[in-house]
């Protein structure tokens, strides 16, 4: 292209006049040569600061593509000068602060004499520029909230025709997303699926609002498969809606479990045989069901406006209050325990409670479930049970204690009644035959003695036989004091005569027990202790009585002769056995200690050295 040298000293007016174009001539290394008015207003360049300097000195100019800065080889001005095209349209911005300003240029090469150079005219197109990367924005923001989803889109006419989808999942429905368009929907679906969702493709588009609907497969194939459309109207388009299709078996199928799983609870609460409770954290209640109310007699209205601890016995409160903390913090899983709750009618019923709290997705607490069993019958069950086994047990006791008093009983007659009786036939027959009357008075004295040791033996087990056939016991309440008083009273001479010191300590002061009993056992522990003491001591005796479980025991020690208890521990208890020779004892006062103390469920006991005391325990098994 050859221009005039005028045409190329300075623009045409017409183009100076333009308004719109911006006119630059530049030589071949880009010095310039002239530019209008419109080229400085659109560049921010002065006229007289421009000339003669290069353009790529004075602006930077940034590619429409990706908004990067070109350098000057990068220009399309320098690659226009070397392949030298005809025409060349480029697209460039330069920044002007935050914004860009967006020109298409057009470059022509001209020649004059031996300089070449570029005619480079241009115009503004920042708006339509800026207006294409807001849209390819927004496209691209669109394919990546596409790409997200797990949905199908179509655009749907208004009468139902699919124009075009988008997917991420192209497998979504029962056959490809492409097989729909430019099809109705009456042609894809049955008339009762595709007639109501156009009715409302239709409503959606003339309220402009949003609708929604569930559907199950119409394929025979897919029966099981349920999807959801979302019919949403499309900005600024008369008749054209987004329906959205998403797949919603797995929720369809979590809610119908999640329906079945209430249901099966509902079930479980309101028909369970055990009263059940649903209360808050701080123990109100917030449901109960019947059984609930049977046990305690409260209404659910009334058990709804009450807290567990305002019917709860006084001494179980504190322990349950620990535990359910323990259950909120999660330190334990479930705990059951056994408390009493206050009825309606103001008694209390004792019940066996299980608790377990439900917590949600975060671990956070959010209610308790209280299952309440009401074992008021079987506590008194097991009290009769207990009061039976006690009963049964003393009354083994005794029967026990029977069988060995009627073993010594038969020892004893075996015994201490064969001697004599032995004796006297062999006596009388001496006398038959004797002459010598010296020798007969020998055989009568022996015999008298026979008679008179078979007379005590019976004489004693005779009182022994009395007091075992003794029914008419009458148990009363017993003051120990006042029954030490009239024993200590029998013996108050052989206490003055010896200097005895005795000391009471009775801790339990009254006993319901046969109070003829009680002053025989304690009046034969005294005698001993006082009787079997050695002649240069005085006599020491400690009585104390202490509460002890189911009864109450009573202790007598002494400082005496003590006993050889290895030796004699065996027969201590037996008939007519002393174990001190030269003192005045028939050796049946402990035998019938020990038989009164057992044949009402005690027990007696003894604890000794030789020459250190003795110590006897008498435990009562009190009766009330």
């Amino acid at each position: 292209m050859h221009l005039e040298r005028n045409s190329l000293s300075a623009p045409s007016a017409q183009t100076q006049s333009s308004g719109l174009e911006g006119l630059i001539t530049t030589l071949e290394d880009g010095t310039i040569l002239h530019l209008n008015e419109r080229a400085c207003e659109l560049l921010a360049l002065e006229i007289k600061d421009a000339k003669g300097k290069k353009l790529h000195q004075l602006i930077t100019f940034y590619s429409s593509e990706d908004v990067s800065p070109l350098t000057a080889e990068q220009t399309r001005f320098q690659i226009a000068l070397k392949n030298n095209p005809n025409d060349q349209e480029i697209i460039l911005g330069i920044a002007t602060g935050d914004m860009f300003k967006w020109f298409v240029f057009h470059t022509s090469p001209f020649s004059e004499e031996s300089n070449t150079g570029l005619l480079i005219s241009f115009i503004d197109i920042s708006k339509v520029i800026n207006q294409n990367h807001a849209l390819k924005d927004k496209q691209q923001q669109l394919q990546l909230l596409v790409a997200s989803l797990n949905d199908l889109v179509f655009e749907v006419t208004d009468t139902g025709v699919f124009k075009n989808y988008w997917t991420n999942d192209p497998g979504l429905l029962f056959y490809p997303p492409e097989e729909f368009l430019n099809k109705s929907l009456t042609e894809l679906f049955p008339a009762d699926l595709a007639i109501p969702t156009i009715q409302l493709i239709q409503k959606s588009l003339r309220l402009n609002r949003e609708f929604k609907m569930e559907f199950q497969s119409p394929s025979e194939q897919h029966t099981d498969k349920w999807y959801s459309l979302q019919i949403k109207p499309i900005h600024r388009s008369q008749n054209r809606i987004a329906l959205v299709v998403s797949d919603i078996t797995k929720q369809i199928e979590s809610t119908e479990k999640i329906r079945f799983n209430e249901h099966k609870f509902n079930q479980a609460f309101h028909f369970s045989g055990l009263g059940i409770a649903l209360t808050n954290l701080d123990g109100y209640c917030i449901e109960s069901n019947h059984t609930l109310t049977k046990i305690l007699g409260y209404t659910q209205e009334e058990l709804s406006t009450m807290k567990f601890s305002h019917n709860t016995h006084p001494d179980d409160v504190e322990r349950d209050i620990e535990l359910r903390r323990k259950l909120i913090r999660g330190e334990i899983e479930t705990f059951t325990i056994q408390k009493r709750y206050r009825h309606k009618l103001g008694h209390y019923v004792w019940c066996s409670v299980t608790i377990a709290a439900v917590f949600d997705n975060a671990n956070a607490p959010l209610f308790l479930i209280v299952q309440v069993q009401d074992i008021s019958e079987s506590k008194k069950n097991i009290e009769i049970l207990k009061r039976q086994k006690i009963e049964s047990d003393l009354v083994k006791m005794e029967l026990e204690t029977k069988v060995r008093q009627l073993e010594e009983f038969t020892n004893i007659l075996a015994h201490n009644l064969k001697g004599p009786l032995s004796n006297m036939p062999m006596l009388i027959d001496e006398l038959k035959v004797s002459t010598d009357e010296a020798v007969k008075a020998d055989f009568l004295n022996l015999l008298k003695i026979s008679t008179e040791q078979l007379t005590e033996t019976l004489h004693d087990l005779g009182e022994i036989l009395e007091l075992r056939s003794n029914k008419s016991l009458v148990f009363e309440d017993c003051d120990f004091l006042q029954i030490f008083y009239k024993v200590k009273q029998q013996y108050i001479g052989e206490i003055q005569q010896k200097n005895a010191i005795i000391s009471v300590e009775f801790n339990v002061t009254n006993i319901y027990y046969p109070k003829i009993y009680l002053e025989s056992i304690l009046g034969n522990l005294i005698s001993n202790s006082l009787r079997f003491t050695a002649s240069d001591k005085a006599p020491c005796i400690e009585i104390r009585t202490s509460l002890e479980e189911n009864g109450t025991l009573l202790t007598v020690k002494d400082n005496g002769l003590g006993i050889n208890l290895p030796k004699y521990k065996s027969q201590l208890f037996m008939f007519k056995k002393v174990f001190h020779r030269g003192f005045e004892s028939k050796g049946i006062g402990l035998f019938l200690t020990r038989y009164q103390v057992e044949s009402l469920g005690g027990k007696i006991d003894v604890q000794s050295e030789p020459n250190e005391g003795s110590v006897f325990s008498v435990k009562f098994l009190e009766r009330t």
